[in-house]
Order: C-alpha cells, then structure tokens, then sequence
C-alpha cells in the first residue's frame, strides 16, 4: 500500500471504520423505562386533572405524553436512536420546566430526576447545557418557593445532584469503554479478537449486500515455523515476536481496515473496499515488504498468506475458509509466499 493510503493506529485496527452497535444501549435502556413509566403516570394525571376540571393542567400533561412516545417511537430506530436520546433529553426538560411553571411547584422534585437522567443519556456538554437551563430558569421564579432560603437549598442540591451525576456517568462509560474493549481485544497484541473480527466481517457483508459495487478482502495470515521459536527459546520469546509483528502489520494497513489475531502465530487482515484488480497487485507487494520485515531470534520473520474476495452471497465464515484454504495452498507449496483464491496466478515470493 502507498504511504497516502496507510494510517498507524493506536488502538485496534479498524476500529473506527465500523459503528459499535452496543454503545448506547444503556442510555436508550434508561431512556425507554422512564420514558414509559413517566408516560403513564403523566397520562394518569391528565385525566385526573381533566375530571377536576383543570384543563389547562391536563393539556399541558397531554403535550408532555404526546412529546414522550414520538421520542420513544423516534428511538426504535438504529440510525436515530443518537437523535431520540437528544430529542428525550430536551423534551424530559421542557416537561419539568412545564410542570413547574404551569401547573404546580412539585415539578420542582421531578427536575431533580430530570438532572439525573439527563446526566444518564446525553452527551456531557448537552447534559450541561440542559440542566443548567433547567436550573436557572426554575430559581429564577420566586412564586415557586416558599422562603428565599428554600429557593437557595433548591439551587443547591440541583447543582449538587448535576455534578455528582457528571463524575457517576464518566465513571460508568470509561468502565463501559474498557470492558467492551477487553471483550474485542486480543490481550497479547493489542488488535482485534475473533469476536471483533466476526462483527466486521458481518458488516462488510451488509454493506456489500446494500451496494453490489462494494468489494472487499479478507487475508489470512500464520507466521513460518513459529513453533520453533517457542520450543527452542521459550513462550516470552515468542510472545516479544508475535507483538513485534502485528504492530508492524497494523502500520501497513490503512484506518478503514481491520486486523485480529485468531490464536496463536495466525491473523487476519480485512481490507474494506479492496477489489480483486486492486488485490492481485496490491496484496504481493504488501507480503514482499511484510514478510521478513521483523526480526526473530532465529533471524527475519517470514508468513504465508491466503487471500479471497467477498462474492455476493457468501457468509463470513464461507469467506474466511477460502483466504484459508488459500493460506494452505501457500504452505504447501513451499511457504513465505501468498495465494490469492480464485486468481489464474500464485504470486511470486
């Protein structure tokens, strides 16, 4: 690959590339449980209000409940959920700002759950911005306080209550962000696991499946007589090897794509959008440079590899056997080479 299209990555490769679908279930969790629940209690009070002849009370709740199940309905959806967790934060604080102001001073207590969940589901500097604005604008009106010293314990505890919200939520997602890389990562190298790599590859197949034009490779990678570096210097020796090579594959490899360790001396490198012309003279290039690239105890470090190109229809794991039966094809036929499945050539050592 040319130097413009290579990127060094510091985390797993390819990461970027791929939306991780898991990352907002929590918020969107939080998001439909309260939704929900405060749905049907705020209808419950509508009615309530409507039979007691408050009707301006009871339109407002109305307007709320209505406000709350275009944003559920919103969230049902993967390419808006992002939005609906925006639009309920905003509409959770109208709601109490509504309740507070036009209907009755106890809204005052359901702001202090509306600064909690805002803090749960939002962004940092949008769950700022909306409890500061729910803050402000709800000390500002005296008629809701009984005593200026219940307005200031008011201000207080919301201030209180936003912060510590703030430090429990960045606690909660660096956690997050740590156990799900613990659970794609390999712990050795630093790249991506097989767990990682399925996701990808099923990615690559639905991206594939939406635009018949997008081509990808997927190549398979098992270091030459690796075993002897562990039977003859020892598991640590072999383990200094294995993190030396994969760092050096990962600086080969361009952002978009995707490097995972399956066990063992064997990788895989998903190349998104490589097409069988770009692979057949990209791919011998990138093994002439890799392959010896990195210095063992035994001398360079030389790999055989096996390539293929997504056919429209084929699974991942159809696909993943083929760059491996292809990578069979290279060890047998002398190894330190690369096979390309499907291609009328072997590429040359």
């Amino acid at each position: 690959m040319s130097s413009e299209q290579t990127a060094p990555d510091n985390g797993i490769a390819g990461r970027m590339a791929f939306p991780a679908g898991g990352t907002r279930r929590l918020e969107l969790s939080v998001m439909n449980y309260i939704g929900g629940v405060s749905a049907l209690i705020i209808s419950g009070f509508a009615l309530y209000r409507y039979q007691d002849g408050d009707l301006p009370g009871a339109a407002t709740n109305v307007v709320i409940v209505s406000m709350l199940a275009f944003t559920l309905m919103l969230g049902r959806s993967r390419r808006f959920a992002p939005y609906a967790l925006s639009l309920f934060g905003l509409t959770i604080s109208a709601s109490a700002l509504l309740s507070a102001l036009l209907v009755s001073s106890n809204g005052l207590l359901w702001a202090f759950l509306v600064i909690w969940i805002n803090c749960l589901v939002l962004p940092r500097t949008q769950a700022v911005g909306l409890n500061g604005l729910v803050i402000v604008v709800l000390a500002a009106h005296m008629r809701l306080f009984d005593s200026p010293l219940e307005q200031v314990s008011w201000v207080t505890v919301a201030v209180l209550m936003a912060g510590f919200g703030l430090v429990v939520t960045d606690q909660l997602r660096e956690q997050r962000r740590m156990l799900a890389e613990q659970a794609t990562q390999d712990p050795l190298t630093g790249v991506g696991n097989r767990r990682l790599m399925q996701q990808h590859l099923e990615a690559t197949i639905a991206e594939r499946r939406r635009s018949a034009d997008f081509e990808s490779t997927v190549m398979v990678i098992d270091l030459d007589l690796f075993k002897q570096i562990n039977d003859n210097y020892g598991h640590e020796a072999g383990d200094q090897v294995l993190e030396r090579f994969a760092a050096s594959v990962r600086a080969a490899l361009r952002l978009e794509d995707g490097l995972y360790r399956m066990g063992g001396e064997e990788f895989v490198v998903l190349l998104r959008g490589m097409s069988a012309a770009t692979a057949a003279t990209t791919l011998p290039e990138l093994h002439r440079r890799l392959s010896g690239g990195v210095p063992g105890p035994e001398g360079p470090i030389r790999f055989s590899a096996g390539a293929a190109i997504l056919k429209s229809g084929e699974d991942w794991s159809r696909w993943l056997a083929r760059a491996d039966n292809a990578l069979y094809e290279a060890k047998q036929c002398g190894r330190d080479r690369l096979v390309i499945a499907d291609l009328e050539f072997t590429p040359a050592r």
